[in-house]
């Protein structure tokens, strides 16, 4: 959530683009806003002073602080990347994070900023010669990229598919029409579906949850409630007892799309005996290395290689005014055989 000043900044910069304050004009005065906003004139004068920084706003003594012109959005030389992140320096050996953020692999600086500090690290996100972008960013940080959108600094989100913004991320429909042809190659028993319940901490469920049911529609695929089970994140064990039911038909095929409940999927099969490729057939999102060529099991592995491809793609053209919004959806690469 943005700081108070930062909220009354934005606020007012929002009506200096949208023509509510005009050049010329004067703004109301400190007591106003103080009122209007509800907040101390600290917070006010600061959130002026940042507006006259910009060489928006300009006092004039003894009548008060007038607009002195519109915002204006040349094209910016950027010289630098700020990455948002949840992860820290220490991932960087994973593979989004690696692939990303290496700086021998970037053609201008870095500075990695934890999610947890983005607010506090305002002023460092709105510098003019600098891009911004967000690693798998939640429905919290929505505040703060609206507020550097507000600002004209260019940003790109990484796996999120958030409307209005420049984003990069895995084409799951896709995917999911490759992985769902070789498991209905599988046999006739019908479909179980193994997934996350969509909440709020994981804004990536609900995406993918439509693709997945988009991919069943395109694929004459059919789907029972009955063979659809949804677990709580902090209550996987006792999702699974309910995923029991799925392996009643053997051989089963079961779609997890979810890489946390992949495993403990295949270590209920196990505790009831059931082999994988014999009784029963896997279609997992994403990709691991440990179950990599266990027959009967097919995974879709994230392109991360390709996101840093795009990436430097998106940083060649994303100071050019006027631009469309760049979207690039990337299919996943689909690993095993049934």
């Amino acid at each position: 959530m943005l700081s108070k000043k930062n909220t009354v900044l934005k606020i007012l910069l929002d009506e200096l683009n949208t023509g509510k304050l005009h050049p010329g004009e004067f703004i109301p005065s400190r007591n106003q806003l103080m009122r209007r906003f509800h907040c101390s004139r600290t917070v006010i004068e600061s959130a002026i002073a940042g507006l006259t920084a910009m060489g928006l706003l300009a006092g004039r003594q003894g009548k008060g602080t007038f607009v002195r012109m519109k915002p204006s959005h040349p094209a910016m030389d950027i010289r630098k990347v700020n990455v948002v992140s949840p992860y820290d320096a220490k991932s960087f050996r994973s593979p989004l994070s690696c692939l990303l953020l290496n700086p021998e692999l970037m053609p201008m600086p870095v500075e990695m900023i934890p999610v947890e500090r983005a607010e506090a690290e305002c002023e460092t996100l709105c510098q003019s010669d600098a891009v911004t972008i967000h690693i798998n960013p939640g429905y919290e940080q929505l505040s703060l990229m609206n507020f550097l959108k507000s600002r004209h600094i260019p940003q790109l989100l990484v796996n999120r598919e958030f409307d209005g913004f420049d984003r990069i991320y895995t084409d799951t429909y896709s995917g999911f029409m490759s992985g769902l042809k070789m498991l209905d190659s599988a046999g006739d028993s019908p479909l179980g579906l193994i997934a996350l319940e969509p909440e709020l901490a994981i804004p990536y469920q609900m995406p993918r949850l439509l693709a997945f049911y988009r991919a069943l529609t395109g694929s004459g695929i059919p789907l029972s409630a009955a063979n659809t089970v949804f677990i709580r994140r902090t209550e996987i064990e006792k999702g699974l007892e309910a995923a029991k039911k799925l392996f009643s038909s053997l051989p089963a095929k079961i779609a997890v799309i979810n890489s946390d409940l992949t495993a403990p999927v295949m270590n209920l099969a196990r505790s009831l005996n059931l082999a994988p490729g014999r009784d029963y057939h896997l279609l997992a999102f994403e990709y691991l290395s440990a179950i990599d060529g266990v027959p009967g099991v097919v995974m879709l592995r994230q392109r991360y290689d390709l996101f840093f491809e795009e990436l430097k793609r998106f940083l060649g053209i994303c100071n050019q005014p006027g631009r469309p919004c760049f979207i690039s959806q990337i299919p996943p690469e689909v690993h095993g055989t049934i």
